[in-house]
């Protein structure tokens, strides 16, 4: 499991994420690792990754998967995740 140290403003698609419960807009991280197993005889597996971010406030979690999107103005692929470090005082 990683975990990203300090308190972020999170972006998704470029929309602020906001805490549902209090409308906090700080979050701490941590990635997720999940292994699917395919109910079926050939058994297959995949791993996920998901982001996870726990409401500096109220401690609400929200899981988004990693994902990255074609930027045309750059021509490569970014991620659709932005993380903004906020420094409390």
């Amino acid at each position: 499991m990683v975990r990203r140290r300090g308190t972020y403003k999170i972006k998704i698609r470029n929309k602020q994420l906001i805490c549902h419960a209090c409308q906090n807009d700080k979050f701490k991280h941590r990635e997720v690792y999940m292994e699917i197993e395919e109910l079926s005889f050939n058994e297959k597996k995949e791993k996920l990754t998901l982001q996870s971010f726990n409401c500096t406030v109220c401690g609400e979690t929200r899981m988004f998967q990693e994902k990255n999107r074609y930027d045309h103005a750059t021509g490569v692929h970014i991620s659709i995740i932005e993380y903004m470090e906020v420094r409390e005082a």
